[in-house]
């Protein structure tokens, strides 16, 4: 049994679009677009496609890139839609074994290594945010957390249950992972009450732009609950209820 009228797309790199048969909504959409689009955090991919419709993004990113939109709050409108926000603690930049990864991918591609970093260098100080939002259908509402990848390995089960207490009951579940992560994902998220579970590669197409190792997305859900759905770039699926 299915949610019927939500479906959720995979827009390439981060971006996800929600849709039901009456709004349509983009989380750090790749391509700039008129639909309402939220900037989930000031990282290169998910500005990509932050300008054209209406906007929400941190604050410190409305003003470091002049664009103009609603500031990232725990609670907002945008597009008519009532959002909850909240940051979250992003995994750390580079561990030891992932630093050295990211060195030798730079020697790879130094050019591609070189834009990053100065984009890295130049972007404010702002958290990665986390959401939930209600979206209308003609059957009814949806509630939808999309968690970034805040469920991860750095993480504690009780830092992550506060981070949902913050984003309130939802019917479905949205995160990513990264790679060394995907078994903590899968984890974390059936700590957070929810009738269905997506996990979405957010980071598979960015990691191999800059030559860094990927896995295969299936590996979360040895610890995922069950009937967790995975969601790959260009892909588009109904969340199925547990």
């Amino acid at each position: 049994m299915g949610f019927s009228g939500l479906s959720v797309t995979h827009l390439g790199w981060s971006g996800l679009r929600l849709s039901t048969d009456l709004v349509e909504i983009e989380v750090d959409p790749p391509e700039e677009g008129l639909l309402p689009r939220v900037a989930t955090w000031s990282e290169a991919e998910r500005l990509r496609g932050a300008r054209g419709g209406p906007l929400a993004a941190d604050a410190a990113v409305l003003r470091r890139y002049r664009l103009s939109g609603v500031a990232l709050a725990p609670e907002f409108r945008l597009g008519g839609l009532g959002f909850r926000a909240a940051p979250f603690r992003p995994i750390p930049w580079a561990t030891a074994e992932e630093a050295v990864r990211k060195v030798r991918s730079g020697l790879g591609a130094p050019w591609l290594a070189f834009d990053r970093l100065r984009h890295t260098l130049g972007r404010p100080p702002d958290p990665p945010w986390a959401l939930s939002v209600t979206l209308p259908s003609r059957g009814g509402e949806f509630r939808v957390a999309l968690l970034g990848q805040s469920a991860h390995r750095f993480v504690s089960p009780a830092e992550f249950q506060q981070l949902a207490a913050e984003l309130g009951p939802v019917d479905v579940v949205i995160a990513g992972t990264d790679y060394d992560d995907e078994e903590a994902t899968g984890r974390l998220i059936g700590l957070y009450p929810a009738r269905a579970y997506i996990i979405a590669d957010l980071t598979g197409e960015i990691r191999r732009k800059l030559g860094l190792p990927t896995r295969d997305l299936a590996c979360c859900l040895r610890a995922a609950p069950r009937d967790a759905q995975l969601l790959h770039p260009g892909r588009r699926l109904s969340p199925r209820q547990s």
